[in-house]
């Protein structure tokens, strides 16, 4: 188990992909916490997809500058139109970035409430890809 640090660029991606997509909108604006943050219609989904990509940014930055004792810059000017060509990228980049926002031993650096609405975007929205096993496996 290591941490992996992702590049501006595949963050930014990520965060224009999700952010935008109509679908992942409509599904965190019907999330507990969306509703529990924007009691009073403060927040847009699409604000609030790109606000916990962001937070998963942060917290990547920070378990691996705790992990490996570095001191990797936060960008906070990232600018990118950039999207994944293909949904399905972004999904599984969101997927390695929730593993990568905790050190070795277990520190998250997300709070739960992000780590869970971004977990819940990935269940919803990941295709399992069947794999087979070939049957001298057995």
């Amino acid at each position: 188990m290591s941490v992996s640090l992702f590049s501006e660029l595949e963050i930014s991606k990520l965060y224009n992909t999700l952010s935008t997509d109509k679908n992942v909108q409509e599904f965190v604006s019907e999330t507990e916490f969306f509703k529990k943050r924007n009691k009073f219609g403060a927040e847009s989904a699409e604000d609030f997809i790109g606000r916990a990509v962001w937070y998963a940014y942060i917290a990547n930055i920070t378990a691996f500058n705790v992990q490996y004792k570095e001191n990797e810059q936060i960008n906070f000017n990232m600018e990118s139109n950039e999207k994944f060509e293909n949904f399905q990228d972004a999904i599984q980049l969101l997927g390695s970035l929730l593993y990568n926002v905790a050190t070795n031993d277990g520190n998250i650096f997300l709070m739960d409430s992000w780590y869970d609405s971004l977990v819940a975007i990935e269940k919803e929205f990941v295709i399992e890809q069947p794999v087979e096993i070939p049957n001298y496996c057995y």
